[in-house]
């Protein structure tokens, strides 16, 4: 259920009985010169709305939150950042009071890499508040599936692309697809001259390569992790063997 359209007597009514809230977290920014600003709170959103056809009754799903942390792409038009000490109190600030209303578990549903450092930040917080915290990034928590579907990952690259054509070709502008296939040696990374070598023209990977197929592919995929990590967080399976 989305909280947004409950009533305020309605949540009071499944305070404590629903006991995991999911929030989508992004970021405004320039993704290629091909996909939209919006493409890091546009994937989230279809995941939340997936996990709503499935489980909504289920679970709450909080409104979206979606400006991030994102100071290396400010050079590119659209991109909007705002502090990481800002957007870390909102992560955090925000779950905990789901928690202080009965909520046990929190899903932080991630579309920007530029927000995983506050979000592991906020979810030591939201534990010391009494709650357990996951935070899901799409495209990292899931990549050893998504490279069985797409050749490679990137910054609005195939993988990212493709996901945006299954929600809604007509936000791609084909004319400016482009590739860019070099990434950083080593993580965390930043310097001066770190974006036109990593990101230029705000891409990387092979967007050519990008389908609508694929995206429904990974969609189909990630909706059934999510269900099972939901599941796992509640049962508390919370731990995999070292190999």
């Amino acid at each position: 259920m989305y909280v947004s359209k409950l009533t305020s007597a309605r949540f009071k009514e499944l305070a404590g009985k629903i006991d995991t809230v999911i929030i989508p977290v992004g970021s405004l920014e320039a993704h290629g010169m091909h996909c939209p600003l919006g493409t890091d709170n546009i994937i989230p959103e279809r995941l939340c709305s997936d996990l709503e056809s499935k489980i909504g009754g289920d679970v709450l799903i909080a409104p979206p939150l979606n400006y991030g942390y994102t100071p290396s792409l400010m050079k590119f038009p659209g991109t909007i950042t705002i502090p990481a000490e800002t957007i870390l109190s909102m992560y955090a600030e925000i779950a905990c009071s789901f928690v202080r209303w009965g909520a046990k578990y929190i899903v932080y549903m991630n579309g920007h890499g530029g927000n995983i450092a506050a979000l592991t930040l906020a979810s030591d917080r939201v534990a010391a508040a009494g709650g357990t915290a996951l935070a899901i990034s799409w495209w990292a928590t899931y990549a050893a599936d998504i490279v069985k579907i797409c050749d490679a990952q990137g910054h609005a690259g195939e993988d990212e692309t493709s996901a945006i054509l299954a929600i809604d070709a007509s936000l791609v502008d084909n004319s400016k697809r482009s590739i860019h296939m070099k990434k950083a040696f080593c993580m965390p990374l930043a310097g001066p001259d770190q974006i036109e070598k990593r990101y230029p023209g705000a891409m990387s990977g092979d967007s050519t390569k990008a389908t609508k197929e694929k995206g429904e592919a990974m969609y189909a995929m990630m909706l059934e992790k999510n269900l099972e990590y939901i599941r796992r967080l509640r049962n508390g399976d919370h731990t995999d063997p070292i190999v």
